[in-house]
């Protein structure tokens, strides 16, 4: 017999879920204790070995990768706010699964599957006494590095993405108080962003249009060709012009002027003479 050793009874109830909905449940016997679960089999020839790999992999990964993730955001990294948890382990959660292609992330030489089987191969699953936490110690350091990795990954795009989000209310409180240089303007999205206004002003004059200060504070964040201008003008109104909405650039803009931005696709533009109508204030 196999006997499994667990950390709590929630651990205990979670992998007995796991075998009641596996394909071989009939194939073995299942005797319950406090925090542990005996394996026998009910037939000569079936292997515990080849039965308990896929349930461990299963378990370790959709019943103590969450958890293992939250003790390093909070008691590693710190954040002990719920709801920013929540949205780290999102975010660790789409770089596992390959939908944070944006993000600095190298992909994972080795899959978190493969590190915990690897590990379950090299003992003997058939009899004796298997301990949960002491297979977490001492045979999953490559897993738990990768999950460190991937933590360290999501901690990361969360603080830039927050950093994001303070820079485009600072953008949006300047933009809101400013009285408008120009009432409306409209952008080009054609392989670069052109402020169409300023098309033909020279770099000399474009400066008139900055408000230095603000891009000094922000130098970082505002380039000079298209959104100091851009934000230094106010406008109340914005037309972008683009195929690629999706573009960081065009959410940028999008984000800062909300209700004031009107967002067409590139062939409504026309190469006609759009007048400057200048603020009268």
């Amino acid at each position: 017999m196999l006997e499994i050793i667990f950390e709590d009874d929630h651990d205990a109830a979670a992998f007995l879920h796991l075998i009641q909905h596996s394909d071989d449940r009939n194939n073995l016997i299942v005797r319950e204790g406090i925090r542990k679960i005996g394996i026998e089999k009910a037939k000569p020839a079936f292997s515990i070995q080849r039965f308990m790999e896929p349930i461990l992999v299963k378990f370790f990964l959709e019943c103590k990768e969450d958890e293992h993730m939250l003790s390093l955001i909070e008691g590693t990294y710190c954040f002990t706010d719920q709801d920013e948890q929540q949205q780290i382990l999102q975010l660790a959660h789409s770089i596992i699964e390959g939908e944070a292609d944006d993000l600095p992330f190298e992909p994972l030489k080795l899959s978190r599957k493969q590190s915990i089987l690897d590990e379950l191969q090299t003992i003997c699953l058939e009899e004796g006494v298997f301990s949960i936490r002491s297979f977490q110690t001492f045979r999953l350091g490559q897993y738990y590095k990768q999950l460190r990795d991937i933590t360290e990954a999501a901690i990361d795009e969360y603080k830039m993405e927050q950093e994001y989000q303070n820079f485009i209310q600072t953008l949006r409180d300047y933009v809101t108080a400013k009285q408008p240089r120009i009432k409306k303007v409209h952008i080009v999205h054609d392989g670069s962003f052109t402020l169409w206004e300023l098309r033909y002003v020279p770099e000399r004059e474009k400066m008139k249009y900055i408000d230095r200060r603000f891009v000094r504070d922000h130098p970082m964040y505002i380039d000079s060709h298209l959104l100091a201008p851009l934000i230094s003008i106010a406008p109340d109104e914005v037309v972008l012009y683009t195929d690629q909405p999706e573009h960081m650039m065009a959410r940028t803009i999008q984000n800062v002027f909300q209700e004031r931005l009107e967002m067409l696709p590139l062939h409504a533009f026309s190469g006609a003479e759009i007048p400057v109508k200048h603020s009268e204030g």
